[in-house]
């Protein structure tokens, strides 16, 4: 982000070790005034520097409001072009200043007051506002983006190809019963820039499952093929009692087997993602509202999985995503098919499939055990593939063609 900060020379010091956090984050900040000429021609190098900036942090103390003090015109001045002041100032209390002597602007935002480091709070406060803008822009770049290819779509004779009936079903069933939704072709916004990059990633159409696999198909799977590999504790799992419980204490292959027998595969990460989150960059499955226990299965500390621990799949449909796939924050995480990395390629950026190899598969979406803050449909899990959890099941999906 590009930072004015604004501070009374008193405060030079502690500007300064401010100043050195923000560009160590990665942040432009404009900092020396000292080095500015004098007249009308400071004056005019100020107000290009606060226009050209997307936020201004001011340093509040008894200093900084004297009537006296040129921060009190760069405040003027940041009034007068942001329309808004939320999201554009961060007063930050370097010293007790009475609040009535501060002006109305900054008594219209939030402050940032802490009793430690001040340096790392201010760092830390610019990282969440600098992410928050990042999802509001990219959430009006994928809307716009999503209008461009509806546009494009009806220009090159979709409109045809639908009406003649031969658009891809929003719903099907899969060979082992299981209820599948459709996530059309198109681009959307992957990542965070916290769990992970923030990038615009174009996936083909697919189907998804509408629910994570259930104790009940997986009896059929371990019946139809004699599998002598049941999950951990299946033997005191007794599934006419819990049939719609997602099935989990399976690793990464036996995952890949179901879906195989299944004549479908796992998800890759950015299909997971783009199924939960849908093109606007939204926070949750459902959108931006915190999570509720209407919505998802978390916070959950029940000691059996099965006997209070999992709900029924499908159990909170409040908590659906764009597509209407279900469960995808709280109740068990899944396998995805990627490998784990912590980085990605930029030019892998349509229908990514990760690294060819690694030392984990990553594990998408959320558990029972997972606290409220956790919930995002952006955060990333690994493990080692043979390795067994007792909240991570899994879902399939398919090509559409």
């Amino acid at each position: 982000m590009r930072i004015f900060l604004s501070y009374a020379s008193q405060d030079r010091a502690a500007a300064q070790s401010i100043e050195l956090a923000l560009r160590e984050a990665g942040h432009d900040v404009f900092f020396d005034r000292d080095d500015l000429p004098a007249g009308e021609e400071f004056h005019n190098r100020i107000r290009s520097a606060i226009e050209k900036s997307d936020l201004m942090v001011f340093l509040l103390s008894p200093d900084a409001v004297d009537a006296g003090s040129y921060t009190l015109t760069e405040l003027e001045i940041a009034e007068q072009i942001f329309k808004h002041a939320s999201g554009r100032l961060l007063p930050v209390i370097l010293r007790k200043t009475p609040r009535e002597n501060t002006p109305p602007v900054l008594r219209s935002v939030t402050y940032l007051e802490t009793a430690g480091n001040v340096p790392a709070a201010v760092a830390a406060a610019v990282h969440r506002l600098a992410v928050e803008r990042n999802r509001r822009r990219l959430r009006r770049l994928g809307a716009t983006l999503a209008v461009a290819l509806v546009l494009v779509a009806i220009g090159g004779g979709i409109t045809w190809y639908y009406l003649q009936g031969r658009a891809p079903a929003i719903e099907i069933t899969g060979t082992d019963g299981a209820p599948q939704m459709l996530v059309p072709e198109g681009l959307f916004t992957m990542g965070d820039d916290e769990a992970s990059p923030i990038r615009q990633v174009y996936l083909d159409s697919y189907y998804i499952d509408k629910y994570e696999v259930t104790t009940s198909r997986y009896t059929a799977f371990l019946e139809a093929t004699g599998s002598t590999h049941p999950p951990d504790e299946w033997e005191m799992v007794d599934v006419t009692l819990v049939p719609n419980i997602p099935v989990v204490n399976v690793d990464w292959d036996d995952a890949q087997a179901y879906c195989t027998w299944a004549e479908r595969r796992l998800p890759t990460e950015a299909e997971w993602e783009k199924a939960a989150r849908g093109t606007d960059a939204r926070r949750y499955p459902w959108g931006d509202a915190l999570p509720s226990y209407e919505r998802a299965n978390y916070d959950n500390k029940a000691p059996y999985f099965y006997d209070g621990g999992l709900t029924e799949v499908g159990k909170y449909p409040a908590g659906k995503s764009p597509y209407g796939v279900q469960d995808m924050a709280g109740n068990a995480a899944e396998w995805v098919s990627d490998w784990y990395s912590e980085t990605f390629q930029a030019g892998d950026a349509r229908n990514p499939h990760g690294p060819d190899s690694g030392d984990g598969r990553v594990i998408r979406g959320s558990g029972r055990f997972d606290s409220s803050y956790r919930l995002d449909a952006t955060v990333r899990y690994h493990a080692m593939p043979d390795q067994r959890n007792q909240d991570t099941g899994f879902r399939c999906a398919r090509n559409v063609r």
